[in-house]
């Protein structure tokens, strides 16, 4: 019973990992057709990179916890990416609209 459960989580938390990333290369994708497009200039390229990049960083945040919060062995799995140990940088101070998410009221 105890190693069904297993198999289980470990597929399981297989599955979220290999999404998050895919998700996170798409926003890679998505920035680099934005700097072509707008050719790396603009109010609109700051804005919608700025976003796109909070929006990259949040993912690889939630792959972190993922990769530490559990008692999983990402290396037996065949993951290599997994790092030992957590870095989060500091936010970055711009000026301009706050696309952070939270509660906005009303």
């Amino acid at each position: 019973m105890a190693t069904a459960k297993y198999l289980n989580e470990k597929g399981y938390l297989l599955e979220v990992y290999r999404e998050l990333e895919g998700i996170k290369e798409r926003i890679k994708g998505l920035r680099r057709d934005l700097a072509s497009t707008y050719r790396g200039e603009g109010k609109v390229f700051m804005t919608h990179d700025r976003h796109l990049l909070e929006m990259e960083e949040y993912i690889d945040w939630k792959l972190q916890i993922l990769e530490k919060g559990t008692g999983f062995d990402w290396k037996a799995a065949g993951e290599t990416d997994v790092e030992s140990i957590v870095s989060v940088r500091s936010p970055e101070l711009t000026s301009g609209p706050d696309f952070s998410g939270g509660y906005v009221g009303g």
